[in-house]
């Protein structure tokens, strides 16, 4: 990968770019130390891939995967999300007696 400048030309400086991939985003902890490990080496995080995104509470009033997005100037994308889930367990009748358990970690933990 090499750096280009505004105009699209060479800055002739080689960059290793890197997505990150991670199975699960809870706190964004994982996501942090790598950025922190990358940075270290010289290369670049462009985005994150995450298996699922529990939808957990960052600081203040943004999720984990809002807050890591503004902090590092990252796209996030998941697989699927917890809300996913419940709205797959809401419609699936054998698994209803989960929902609770789920909208209870939701509101403990969670952003709507």
């Amino acid at each position: 990968w090499e750096d280009v400048d505004d105009e699209g030309g060479s800055t002739g400086a080689a960059t290793s770019v890197v997505v990150v991939v991670d199975d699960v985003m809870t706190a964004g902890t994982a996501i942090k130390e790598s950025m922190a490990i990358l940075d270290d080496a010289g290369a670049r995080g462009i985005g994150v891939l995450i298996g699922l995104d529990r939808c957990e509470r960052g600081a203040g009033e943004l999720s984990a995967v809002q807050q890591v997005e503004q902090d590092f100037g990252l796209g996030i994308t998941s697989v699927i999300t917890l809300h996913d889930i419940i709205e797959w367990v809401q419609g699936a009748s054998n698994m209803t007696a989960h929902l609770e358990a789920l909208e209870r970690y939701r509101e403990r933990y969670g952003v709507t």
